[in-house]
């Protein structure tokens, strides 16, 4: 039977026709079949479509399972142990509309691996049907992303039969899994946010899903997202090949008629919308454990009459239906009705809208709207009102009206430094009068109305005080002078270095000129300011001021405290900056041997110089130095404060990063980086440091996507910093992974903007400077110039190694990529020194198992075998590949790793490289 898609009116009408016949007896319905048919020939078919397709749903759960047509079988016989290329089948595992699904393992002896593969039903090995699988395949293809089922391989299977090698995933259900381990409403929406970037990549690549439901959205024990099943995705097109790019034409069989959007119902064209729709009937029951239509007990048809006619019930009025919804969300009824009301009642309201304009335009407007509420935002989808700005605002501020009191506190104190000037009374009362304005003014300009914002952080109202205080105490030079230094303090600890340099500048200044150098608050104020100048990247400003610190300490009278050792270990910090690590090394070890001498082992000071002992250790590659004296400041961290404990986990992942313990460092720096907003704040640098990390972790764990939202996070922020070196930081790290994915076009331009800047006098770093010109160099390499990029790199290594020595673990990436160079452009023999230079280097100074130690291996001895085509070397090709695998495993996209493996044991001894399948071994 063949079964046109409907319009609009012609869906309507069958409709009522399914309702005629359902409203009559049992006995009768035969007969008004009968009369349907001779009334209504053109609808008859369909009709009977209908009927067939809800006796059939009602027969097995229709909400768990698609609707499909009649006429479907199963795919052609294939028996465990089969062959298809590279993949054995072991044992089925599913079925779809289109095929089976077999459970398969990588038989070639390379590796071991899991597949899951996709056969074509046998009844649909037409012409038609075989370009339609084919090109489910292109799509998949396109699709690489940590969040989507990756595609590993296609083919003919030996009776004809299309197969499609899809990455397997073990994991359960988007919603099942969430209701077993009982997640809260935040829990689950940031899930949700995971599917949100995998169907937004999607779209992206113009691919529409068509069938997003739980099923199809698996969760695996880590907590990944992963989004299966774009067999029914359409490729969006213009013009009139748009008909011609669909995957499956008729609607009503390729979707679940519960999140089935109104438009595909009735037959309309199919947009991003139509996934929209989707994923909130998905939110919608995620977050209520209810679905949005009441008529969902009554059978296929009324179901779909229900979603093109009937408006969707709200979250909190479809709790009555879920008595055991707040039990699976870890909440009582009243606090769920309560989380589940206002901006999340909105946000899935404009999700489910009839009309497909009126829906969230992207995917990715409907993610940013769950971030907003998340941060107590206000939403795009609520009411621009000023009692909605103002509570949000009260939700967010709580912290910065307590800064606002304690900045009343700073400059009443300033005044209280100074009344002992004064003799006046009236002067006294006009300069209180002058404080109250300036706080007036502060709280004026930061409410709602007039700052615009329902979040105002608190590094603004700090920042707000100080220009209120630069500009309102003018005529009072020494009122001043007196509140810049609180003031200056405060701003350093909040990270804002600029303006704490001024202020600490001014703050200095006036007590050199009132003869109070020898004194405690003077070195505070001293070791603020050379804080804030490092932290600058004025090393050359900071290292004058730290030891007037300890020459200073050395003349006064009353006991200096802690500041000379302080500023002792801060000088060891600036010499490893600028790459004198031996005297880095002797300065921190005097320090840690002070410290523990006059503070004892459990004193701050002396983890703080511990901890700038690793970092020490860490460039030079000593890694078990790095771990003891790691090992040592975690030890004496018992009665640590929350700030230290912070600064301790961080370098303890950050060591597992650089260690090649991708997967452990993305974990610990997930909780740390979010503690670390909490308690700095989301714009502090530690914060955006941490993010960085978590990034570049996440990178080389293969979560693309997670990665690219963390670091888009910290580039926000690090845009506002005041501290140039974050930014660049962040630019670089964004640049370098752009890169190694291919897509240098995007990279180049932020390499070029931070390679000025690293040149620049005012924040010049030669040692950042050279490692970015290694990776503008690799853009010349994947823009098809390697001689050019060859030569560049000959010089970068030259200056790093005359500034660095020859066993800095800087110069592995440059002899990495000279090598490929000059192998691609110049031939095998020019290039073996090189590839030998970074094999020994890597040798000592990364550990065994380190996955980048292993690639360098395998980069070795591949070249090495295409210059001697000796089995032996072969055989250690191959060896190292193994390795290489074992190492990736734990990443999504691992097995993905077997079709580049496969190109490289194609290649037989040649003089010069093919840059393509090498340059792509860097995106591990």
């Amino acid at each position: 039977m063949t079964v046109t898609a409907p319009t609009t009116q012609a869906w309507r009408e069958v409709l009522a026709l399914f309702d005629r016949w359902a409203d009559a007896d049992e006995a009768v319905r035969d007969a008004e079949l009968r009369r349907i048919e001779a009334e209504h020939p053109a609808l008859y078919p369909r009709l009977v479509a209908m009927i067939e397709a809800d006796r059939a749903a009602e027969a097995r759960d229709f909400l768990a399972e698609a609707a499909s047509l009649p006429g479907d079988t199963p795919a052609a016989s294939h028996t465990a142990g089969t062959r298809l290329g590279a993949w054995e089948l072991r044992e089925p595992i599913g079925a779809g509309g289109m095929g089976q699904v077999w459970l398969a393992t990588r038989s070639d002896g390379l590796y071991s691996g899991r597949a899951a593969v996709k056969l074509l039903h046998a009844t649909r090995l037409d012409a038609q049907a075989q370009a339609r699988f084919a090109r489910e395949g292109e799509f998949l293809a396109k699709l690489t992303h940590p969040h989507i089922a990756q595609l590993l391989d296609a083919g003919l299977a030996p009776d004809g039969t299309r197969y499609l090698v899809l990455e397997y995933v073990p994991g359960e259900r988007i919603d099942h899994w969430c209701d077993a381990r009982k997640l809260g409403i935040e829990a689950r929406l940031r899930l949700f946010m995971q599917v949100c970037e995998a169907v937004a990549y999607a779209h992206s690549h113009l691919v529409v899903h068509r069938d997003l439901k739980p099923a199809n959205i698996l969760v695996t024990d880590e907590g990944h997202v992963k989004l299966l099943d774009f067999g029914v995705a359409k490729l969006l097109a213009d013009g009139a090949d748009a008909e011609q790019t669909e995957l499956t034409r008729a609607a009503p069989a390729g979707l679940t008629p519960e999140y089935a959007a109104p438009e595909q119902i009735e037959g309309q064209p199919i947009t991003t919308a139509t996934d929209v729709y989707a994923l909130g009937v998905v939110l919608f029951g995620l977050l209520s454990g209810a679905r949005p239509y009441t008529s969902t007990s009554r059978g296929v048809a009324a179901l779909a009459r229900a979603i093109v006619e009937e408006p969707p019930r709200s979250l909190t009025a479809a709790l009555r239906e879920s008595p055991d919804g707040p039990a699976s969300r870890g909440a009582s009824l009243a606090s769920l009705q309560q989380a589940l009301r206002g901006d999340l009642d909105t946000i899935v309201a404009k999700a489910l809208k009839k009309t497909p304009a009126e829906r969230y335009a992207t995917v990715q407007e409907l993610r940013e709207d769950l971030q907003r509420h998340l941060e107590h935002q206000p939403v795009s989808a609520q009411p621009d009102t000023f009692g909605y700005r103002a509570r949000k605002f009260a939700q967010r501020n709580r912290a910065q009206v307590a800064v606002l009191v304690a900045l009343m506190a700073t400059l009443v104190l300033g005044i209280a430094a100074t009344t002992w000037q004064w003799q006046i009374a009236t002067h006294e009362a006009r300069r209180t009068q002058a404080v109250v304005k300036v706080l007036t003014d502060i709280f004026t300009e930061l409410s709602p109305d007039e700052s615009g914002k329902a979040q105002v952080p608190v590094l603004e109202v700090l920042r707000k005080g100080w220009q209120r205080v630069e500009a309102g105490f003018g005529a009072d030079p020494a009122l001043r002078a007196e509140v810049a230094r609180p003031l200056g303090l405060m701003l350093q600890s909040s990270g804002d270095m600029a303006n704490a340099i001024a202020a600490l500048t001014l703050s200095r200044s006036h007590m050199r000129s009132a003869g109070q150098t020898h004194t405690a608050d003077y070195l505070k104020v001293l070791q603020a300011l050379a804080y804030a100048q490092s932290r600058m990247g004025r090393l050359a400003e900071a290292k004058p001021l730290l030891e007037e610190i300890i020459v200073t300490a050395r003349a006064m009278k009353e006991p200096a405290g802690t500041d000379p050792l302080y500023a002792r270990i801060q000088l060891g910090e600036i010499a490893r900056r600028e790459g004198r690590l031996d005297d880095a090394r002797r300065q921190l070890a005097e320090a840690v041997e002070s410290t523990r001498r006059e503070l004892g082992d459990n004193h701050t000071l002396h983890r703080l110089a511990l901890m700038e002992s690793a970092d020490v250790a860490r460039e030079l590659g000593q890694w078990q130095d790095t771990k003891r004296l790691l090992a040592l400041a975690n030890a004496s961290a018992q009665q640590a404060s929350k700030t230290e404990s912070l600064l301790i986990r961080f370098e303890v992942a950050k060591l597992n990063v650089e260690l090649g313990q991708y997967r452990e460092a993305s974990a610990q720096l997930r909780g740390l980086t979010r503690d670390m907003g909490e308690h700095y704040g989301p714009g502090d640098t530690y914060t955006i440091y941490s993010g960085t990390w978590l990034s570049m972790a996440l990178y080389h764990s293969g979560e693309f996507a997670e990665s690219d939202a963390v670091s888009t996070t910290a580039y926000a922020a690090a845009q506002r910093s005041a501290e140039p070196h974050v930014y660049q930081a962040v630019r670089n790290l964004i640049a370098r992974q752009l890169l190694r994915r291919g897509r240098h076009l995007e990279a180049e331009p932020l390499l070029r903007d931070n390679l000025r800047d690293y040149e620049s006098a005012a924040t010049a770093d030669p040692a950042a400077a050279a490692r970015t010109k290694a990776l503008l160099a690799e853009c010349l390499m994947r823009a098809g110039q390697p001689q050019a990029a060859a030569q560049a790199l000959g010089d970068i290594l030259r200056s790093q190694q005359q500034a660095l020595g020859h066993r800095h673990l800087d110069l592995l990436p440059t002899l990495v990529l000279q090598a490929l160079a000059l192998d691609a452009s110049s031939g095998i023999v020019s290039a073996r020194p090189r590839y030998e230079d970074a094999r020994a280097l890597a040798l000592q100074a990364l550990p065994d198992e380190h996955p980048d130690r292993l690639r360098v291996a395998l980069l070795h001895d591949q070249a090495r075998w295409r210059a001697t085509g000796q089995l032996a070397d072969r055989q250690a090709m191959e060896a190292s590949i193994k390795a290489y695998a074992r190492a990736l495993a734990s990443r999504p996209d691992a097995a993905s790793f077997s079709v580049l493996s496969d190109k490289l044991l194609e290649t037989g001894p040649a003089a010069k490289a093919s840059l393509k399948p090498l340059l792509a071994l860097l995106a591990y």
